[in-house]
């Protein structure tokens, strides 16, 4: 019973600090915490497995104040899907 206390707002805020721009079978775009960038990799990532693809980042903007976010900053990430047996 405690795990699902404590599991349930990290889930909450997992959320809340990403939001999906767009997404295709070859990239992925994420506005997300211009302090968590990491958030938007574990995203890219799963979005491109589905296409057995891997994320590879191709463009972050600069950190800017958010008026659409919960959080203060945010920072538009782009993440391409390249076949895995491509190296970049």
């Amino acid at each position: 019973m405690r795990i699902y206390r404590l599991a349930v707002p990290s889930v909450l805020l997992l959320l809340a600090a990403c939001a999906i721009r767009q997404e295709d079978p070859n990239g992925i775009i994420i506005e997300v915490d211009a302090h968590h960038p990491d958030v938007a990799a574990i995203a890219a990532r799963d979005h491109c497995n589905k296409f057995n693809k891997k994320a590879v980042q191709v463009h972050a903007s600069k950190p800017a104040p958010s008026a659409r976010m919960m959080f203060l900053e945010s920072q538009v990430l782009v993440f391409d899907c390249v076949d895995k047996t491509k190296k970049k």
